[in-house]
């Protein structure tokens, strides 16, 4: 039985993350996380290499096995009902992950039909024209670069318009207008009430504009965090947001000197 709840609502908890510890071969990664999202929200996860950042998106997407804790996705437990649980989320995975054999129409095709939806079934419009993506769909994914590899991955994480929407460092790569286009289209979709948004990113410049919430991992545990208030507190002065992040990393570096 799963814990689904029967009714949307736009208050509902699109993410629940409750006590999380997850790691490899017995070695914690992450520990004692805690999140929650709503429709509308935007996340942005920070943190310096090695924080736990990555760990913590397979974990909450079910790549990695949970050593502690829970997750659900739109109301399913992610143990009691991993499919349903992971219909819920649009996953743009790392550009290495693609399949370099299939043109980026297949690649579309195969994620749209383990979705059953249409292969242009976006939330956004169409994402081929705004992503510049038209003269390169029916080119083998191989001969992509970085940044269209991760246009055509953005691209099949928003199809069939998922509640959850996850983005691991997904804006490498990118050049500035597709940068600026993808930030549209995330503020859009948190806009219309139907989607919670999480972003992880080393581009600390782009999340005061662009995030409602923002949580700085280290050592796999959430050290600082910040609301829209804090962000708009943050962010009044150009630079002094990323001002504060170059001061969270250092305090949370000499913590573990200290240790």
């Amino acid at each position: 039985m799963d814990r689904r709840t029967p009714e949307f609502s736009a208050d509902a908890e699109v993410l629940s993350v409750r006590d999380l510890s997850a790691g490899y071969g017995g070695r914690p990664v992450v520990g004692g996380v805690d999140l929650m999202l709503r429709r509308g929200d935007i996340l942005g996860l920070l943190g310096a290499n090695g924080s736990g950042k990555s760990t913590l998106l397979k974990a909450i997407t079910g790549q990695i096995r949970l050593a502690e804790g829970s997750v659900a996705i739109d109301g399913v437990d992610l143990a009691y009902a991993p499919e349903r649980a992971k219909a819920g989320f649009g996953l743009a995975i790392d550009a290495p992950e693609l399949p370099a054999v299939l043109s980026g129409r297949q690649y579309l095709q195969f994620v749209a039909s383990i979705r059953s939806c249409a292969a242009d079934g976006w939330p956004c419009g169409d994402l081929l024209s705004r992503l510049d993506l038209k003269r390169w769909i029916d080119r083998p994914i191989a001969e992509y670069s970085l940044g269209t590899r991760a246009k055509i991955a953005i691209a099949a994480a928003l199809l069939g318009a998922p509640p959850l929407l996850v983005f691991d460092e997904s804006l490498n790569g990118l050049d500035p207008l597709a940068v600026w286009e993808v930030k549209r289209i995330i503020r859009d979709l948190a806009a219309s009430g139907r989607h919670a948004v999480i972003i992880s990113t080393h581009m600390v410049e782009v999340v005061p504009g662009l995030c409602n919430r923002v949580v700085l991992l280290a050592d796999g545990r959430i050290t600082h965090a910040w609301d829209a208030r804090q962000l708009a507190d943050a962010s009044r002065i150009s630079g002094a947001f990323e001002a504060h992040i170059m001061r969270a990393l250092m305090w949370n570096e000499n913590q573990r000197f200290d240790l």
